[in-house]
This record gives C-alpha cells, sequence and structure tokens, in this order.
C-alpha cells in the first residue's frame, strides 16, 4: 500500500496532489501524508498534519520529502574519474638513437614525477639512470628523481643528459 501525498493550500479546501519533487506550491510548509490504516472489517485511511518550515530559495522543506528507499552515490575518491589517482602524472622524454648519437642530447624535466622514457632508431641497449636498462626502440618508465643531472647512455657510445630541475619548464 502506497502513501499518498497530500499538500494543503492556505485558505483553500481544495487538495492538489504532489508531484514527488517535495515542493510546496503554496509555500505554507504544511505537509498532509495520507496513510492507510487497516480496519477489522475494512481499511481506511487516517490523516497526519506536520508542520516543517520550508527553505526560502526553494519552498522544499530541509530535507525534503523522501520515500524510504536510498540511492548509493559514488563521488570523489571512489567515484568515476576518482580524484585523479588512477594514473601519476608523467613527462614524456622522447630521444633518437642515430649512428651511435642520442638526440636531443640535454632533456630537462621536473623533479620528482614519473618519466616516460622513449628512444626510436636504430637497434641498441640503453642504461638510464637508476642503472635500468632498456632495449632500443623501446619505452621506460623511471620515477622520482631529485634534481641533478643523470646520464643515459646507449651501448655503441650515444649520450644524453636529464637536467632534473625544482619547477620550470620540461623540454629540449
Amino acid at each position: 500500500m502506497a502513501a499518498a501525498v497530500v499538500l494543503a493550500a492556505c485558505g483553500d479546501d481544495a487538495k492538489s496532489t504532489n508531484s514527488g519533487d517535495g515542493a510546496d506550491p503554496a509555500g505554507t510548509g504544511t505537509v498532509v501524508a495520507t496513510t492507510p490504516t487497516p480496519t477489522a472489517t475494512d481499511e481506511t485511511t487516517t490523516a497526519k498534519t506536520v508542520t516543517v518550515p520550508p527553505t526560502a530559495t526553494t519552498g522544499v522543506p530541509k530535507g525534503g520529502v523522501t520515500t524510504g528507499e536510498t540511492t548509493p552515490t559514488t563521488t570523489g575518491e571512489s567515484g568515476e574519474g576518482g580524484a585523479g589517482d588512477e594514473e601519476p602524472a608523467r613527462v614524456p622524454v622522447m630521444l633518437t638513437h642515430s649512428g651511435g648519437a642520442l638526440s636531443p642530447t640535454t632533456v630537462t624535466v621536473p623533479a620528482f614525477l614519473s618519466l616516460e622514457i622513449k628512444i626510436s632508431g636504430a637497434s641498441s641497449t640503453a642504461t638510464l639512470p637508476g642503472g635500468a636498462t632498456l632495449a632500443v626502440p623501446g619505452t621506460k618508465t623511471i620515477v622520482g628523481l631529485k634534481p641533478g643531472k643523470y646520464t643515459i647512455s646507449t651501448a655503441d657510445g650515444g649520450r644524453a643528459t636529464l637536467d632534473v630541475v625544482n619547477g620550470g619548464d620540461p623540454g629540449p
């Protein structure tokens, strides 16, 4: 048995059915709830009057009108898109290996961010900061470099310098 919600208009004997949005078109703040109450022989209904002051901006009583059902919400960290923590920020570093050399020879990057190092060109092996190796052509991510100068070198003598700085603009 569903409960019907009826709004009483000020000074008017006519009653209107609530549209379900909790609005109080007359702005009276009076909500009449009709709830069926079973008796021994048949069903009758009784009405309760509850006065709830509407808010100034919406005309809806604080807390609104609820159906008793709850809808799960996912916002903030647990919602779709989260708080941006699905993948850490990374800076692309693109180098080209050709004729035993790496270019550009110096790349400036911000400190402490993940660096996605991509070396394209002739086949070789590169040594990255921290001792990691990379088969050229290829891509590898390194993280958390402190400010300073770091060398990337290839087996055939190519060299490039990562200039890791606090702040500043990344680039060649």
